[in-house]
């Protein structure tokens, strides 16, 4: 999802319970690390952050590892340069996880493809090919 929402990737491994964690490169000016959020960034990481458990519920019925998600969401939310209360935070997460949704239907065949590709231990340049319908 996150390179559907412009964030390049950077690299991505296989974890040890056997899904991908993708790295993208920081957006925005300077470093990424500590800085504030543009209410963009915050938009696209949403999607990302729940797109982890979104696929996990779509593929096995239950999103086990949805807590770390949230956790992430939440350390997000308390970086971006506009206030986020926790209202607009729930509203936020609820968009992400729908927009996550979303994007992983309307794209099966790519994300099945993907998932393919990440079994397969495929190049990050290999991997975008899939999601561009180039491979």
């Amino acid at each position: 999802c996150g390179y559907l929402c412009g964030l390049p990737v950077k690299n991505y491994e296989i974890t040890d319970t056997g899904f991908p964690c993708v790295e993208f490169f920081p957006a925005g000016e300077g470093n990424a690390m500590g800085r504030e959020l543009s209410q963009e960034e915050i938009n696209a990481l949403s999607v990302v952050a729940m797109s982890g458990s979104v696929a996990e519920a779509l593929s096995l019925g239950d999103a086990r590892g949805g807590e770390n998600d949230l956790l992430e969401l939440q350390q997000l939310f308390q970086r971006s340069k506009e206030f986020i209360g926790a209202a607009q935070q729930q509203e936020m997460t609820r968009w992400g996880a729908l927009t996550s949704y979303q994007l992983i239907t309307a794209n099966k065949d790519k994300y099945e493809a993907l998932v393919e590709a990440f079994k397969a231990k495929k190049s990050v340049a290999e991997c975008v090919a899939v999601i561009e319908g180039r491979a």
